[in-house]
């Protein structure tokens, strides 16, 4: 029996429950950077009681001015016996250590002590900051006239009101952070980082959806915004499914993100034991649901490059492919894709540029020495058919040598245009290789984690779950996993060239290979998986597509 792992805790959030909070108020000699602290207030707060405090004034090294002195009460005789500020420093530091920072208007408390350590060779805080004012901000949006300390204590109806003095308005700072704590508990908001992220959010109409997030797993999977009529309107992937789902009510500034909210009406997951599943799974989601609010979806990748072989050889466009023997490079998501492709090819090779090659006279591209005439139109074909098949460093040193010429006679403008076909060319020219090596591998079998998994034609077409430790050949083991994924697989289609799908699952599965940390092993290859070494991209062009 497979014994389920215990999550993390970065996996789950730093529950509000078990952070210590350390709340900090300074009263200064003014607001501007030349100012100095006089007083500083701290409480630090566990679970919601007291757990320390600190309180002293401090000399500020100058004269208090009068407008501060009726603000605060703080005058030049209370100071006269207070310790410096680099007396106060280290107990200070020992005090806050460990805990998130509190404050109201947090940028000036934490500017001032940032500046106290850096002029007397310390660091800068480090620690995690919570403003009490932005989150109001946020969350009392319309409720209060302001966002004072004064505002929020009143409104609350505080214990503690503040009073220009650091640990009386440290007092109300702890009553307003509990109240608003206790307010956006009823959102959802249960760990610091999602305390953290309200500050940031819109907490409009759309955010009390977060509660359709509560039943979601904290595992990996694909997740779908679901809205009227059952339609899925937005797919996607994560490594935590719940974690990833909730930060979208987290301040996304996107338009579009927002009105995907306001038309969610359920939020649906389905889980899996890898990633590349997940991965995988979410693009043939995209794929056959065409969600509107992915914008993969909303493309329709139906158009090909044709090289056509036979009588008449030539180049051209193709809608649907056929296993007919001639050669084809796509699928592309629009005719504009295609015709860039085909002036590439042309800078490339010397093609007719004619709907009939055969009955092509005088050729004004002969002319010009960008057309090989009937004659010698097969053989030029044969160099894009190599490139398209794998051999695409000819084709592409052309396009690089048409492009330097250009350069060379002054004509900027032209040597432009073909640098950035080439690079679509070279980058399309890769990515169709990277999935044609998937599928000529035929049957790969890949032990991920605990899972083996059978790639098929370049698609992942069987998992089943491995049994640690078993012995070879006993039921679980890794023999008896390629055998049974082999043996439940669907027959291979064999096709000359690569459908949208296959193209697609091909693309996702080497990108996860190249960038996962899972342990990945090959338990079986029908044939050698390896890319050429002439379609790796290279510097040639400096604009890629």
């Amino acid at each position: 029996m497979t014994v389920p792992l215990q999550r993390s805790f970065s996996e789950l959030g730093t529950p509000l429950a078990g952070v210590t909070f350390c709340v900090i108020d300074l009263e200064t000699t003014g607001s501007s950077h030349m100012d100095a602290i006089t007083e500083i207030g701290a409480m630090r707060i566990c679970r919601g009681e007291p757990a320390g405090t600190f309180h002293t004034l401090v000399q500020p090294g100058r004269a208090i001015p009068t407008s501060i002195r009726m603000l605060t009460g703080i005058g030049d005789s209370m100071l006269r016996d207070a310790p410096a500020i680099e007396a106060v420093l280290p107990s200070l530091l020992g005090f806050v250590s460990g805990t998130v920072l509190v404050a109201h208007n947090a940028r000036f408390d934490v500017g001032f002590l940032d500046r106290a350590l850096t002029a007397n060779s310390y660091p800068k805080l480090d620690n995690v900051v919570v403003d009490t004012a932005a989150l109001a901000r946020k969350i009392l949006a319309g409720e209060v006239a302001d966002h004072r300390l004064s505002t929020l204590a009143a409104h609350f109806r505080c214990a503690h009101r503040p009073s220009h003095r650091a640990f009386e308005d440290v007092l109300a700072t702890v009553d307003v952070l509990h109240h608003l704590i206790e307010r956006v508990s009823g959102y959802g908001v249960t760990t610091l980082e999602e305390l953290r992220s309200i500050t940031a959010s819109r907490l409009d109409g759309t955010f009390s959806k977060i509660r359709l997030t509560d039943s979601l797993p904290h595992k990996p999977g694909v997740y779908r915004f679901i809205g009227a009529d059952n339609k899925t309107l937005y797919v996607g992937k994560a490594t935590d499914i719940r974690t990833r789902v909730r930060s979208y009510f987290y301040g996304d500034p996107r338009k579009r993100i927002r009105n995907l909210l306001r038309e969610t009406q359920d939020v649906k997951a389905t889980t899996y034991s890898s990633m590349l599943e997940a991965e995988i799974a979410e693009a043939r989601a995209i794929a056959t649901e065409q969600p509107p609010y992915n914008r993969a979806g909303k493309r329709s990748r139906s158009w090909y490059v044709k090289v056509t072989a036979g009588r008449s050889p030539k180049l051209g466009a193709a809608r649907v492919p056929k296993n007919d023997g001639n050669v084809y490079l796509g699928p592309f998501p629009s005719m504009r894709t295609i015709r860039a492709l085909l002036d590439a090819l042309r800078d490339a090779a010397r093609v007719h540029r004619c709907n009939e090659p055969r009955r092509c006279a005088n050729c004004p591209y002969s002319d010009l020495g960008t057309c090989a005439g009937p004659d010698g139109q097969r053989e030029e074909l044969r160099v894009i058919a190599a490139a398209i098949a794998g051999d695409a460093q000819p084709a592409l040193r052309a396009v690089g040598e048409r492009m330097t010429r250009l350069a060379a006679s002054e004509r900027f403008e032209e040597a432009a245009e073909v640098r950035e076909r080439g690079a679509l060319l070279e980058s399309s020219l890769f990515r169709s290789m990277e999935a044609v090596a998937v599928r000529d591998a035929g049957d790969v079998v890949l032990a991920i984690g605990r899972r083996a998994v059978l790639i098929r034609e370049g698609r992942l077409v069987c998992a089943i779950d491995l049994v640690p430790e078993a012995p070879p050949g006993a039921p679980g083991s890794e023999r008896d996993a390629v055998r049974r994924v082999i043996a439940a697989a669907p027959e291979p289609l064999r096709s000359r060239f690569l459908t949208d799908a296959q193209q697609r699952e091909a693309r996702v599965l080497s990108s996860w290979l190249k960038r996962t940390s899972e342990d990945v092993r090959v338990l079986h290859a029908e044939r050698a998986w390896a890319l050429p070494i002439s379609a790796a991209p290279s510097d040639r062009f400096s604009m890629r597509s």
